[in-house]
């Protein structure tokens, strides 16, 4: 038995390595399918020399109605103008021009408009912040009054285990 030479062969490395080529833009991944909306397209006319254009014809006159088919005009009677029963007549309204400092003195809210406005971001804005404390703070003492009711009224008191208590322990800290 004979034992071979060792060769390592020699790499051209102009014609083995791939080529790095980072992409303009990422490739599409995901396909939605068809647009629902139908956008217009412009198509333009094939303008051949050889081929002549359909001719347009004029559409056809439909034959005039004959004077028996029409219905006769509806006359309405006259009515008489009383003077005595006139409406009054109503004079137009005129329009005053402002000045601008006017305008804007005019469209800055009065005091009690401002206080009362004001009065209900402020307990808006309390409420909104308040309500976790305040859900925090009631919880407890309404499933104790609901366990105390239950058993008042003869029903059977479901018993927690030691994990639902915690997790309730648990979640009023949050």
């Amino acid at each position: 038995m004979e034992i071979r030479e060792i060769v390592v062969p020699e790499i051209n490395v102009v014609h083995d390595l791939p080529q790095v080529a980072i992409p303009q833009a990422p490739p599409v991944t995901l396909d939605l399918g068809v647009p629902v909306i139908e956008l217009p397209h412009f198509n333009p006319m094939d303008m051949e020399p050889e081929v002549q254009p359909p001719k347009v014809t004029p559409p056809k006159v439909k034959p005039a109605e004959p004077a028996a088919a029409k219905p006769p005009p509806v006359k309405l009677p006259k009515k008489e103008e009383d003077k005595s029963e006139a409406l009054p007549v109503i004079p137009e309204p005129t329009v005053e021009m402002k000045s601008l400092p006017q305008r804007i003195v005019e469209a800055i809210p009065t005091i009690p408009q401002a206080v009362n406005t004001a009065g209900t971001s402020v307990i808006a804005v309390s409420a909104a912040l308040a309500t976790p404390l305040l859900l925090k703070a009631i919880k407890p003492t309404i499933k104790k009054l609901a366990k105390k009711l239950q058993k008042a009224l003869g029903k059977k008191v479901k018993v927690e285990s030691v994990y639902e208590r915690r997790k309730f322990q648990r979640s009023l800290r949050k």
